[in-house]
């Protein structure tokens, strides 16, 4: 993620490769490369970057509550919902619904990975410690217009 210019950490961003399968797509497409990204420096969080080989990177920044809470029971509204599954007879799975205004799709993947790389996410940046990473006067001077 870049770097925000209120941000302060030293920490490398932590990230996770998987395979999305898109539940709507042919076969021959249904796989997808994804990476999500955790930025100390942007610790609200999570960028995911679908890696489609026929269309540029896809990148959406979701929150990282958003993405936890997903992990146990349905989270989001509007563009971006997460879901985990509700068979328990099964390996668990994460569902992922990405909504714009004239496309959208559903993804699934294997829960454990991103269940364990979030648990890493909170053991660089506690839940609670995200705002001490925030450099307040920073992030005015951004927001506010010049004097």
């Amino acid at each position: 993620m870049s770097q925000q210019p209120w941000a302060r950490s030293d920490e490398d961003p932590l990230t996770l490769d998987v395979t999305l399968h898109n539940l709507f797509a042919p076969p021959e497409n249904a796989s997808v490369p994804c990476r999500f990204t955790f930025d100390p420096a942007d610790p609200f969080s999570v960028r995911l970057d679908l890696m489609t080989p026929s269309a540029p990177r896809i990148s959406w920044v979701i929150g990282r509550d958003l993405l936890t809470q997903g992990t146990e029971g349905l989270s989001g509204e509007a563009d971006v919902k997460v879901w985990p599954s509700r068979r328990h007879d099964d390996t668990p799975f994460l569902y992922l619904r990405l909504e714009r205004t004239y496309a959208s799709a559903a993804f699934m993947t294997e829960l454990a990975p991103i269940r364990a790389w979030l648990e890493r996410t909170y053991d660089l940046v506690p839940r609670g410690g995200e705002s001490r990473l925030v450099d307040w006067d920073a992030l005015a001077c951004c927001l506010l217009p010049p004097r």
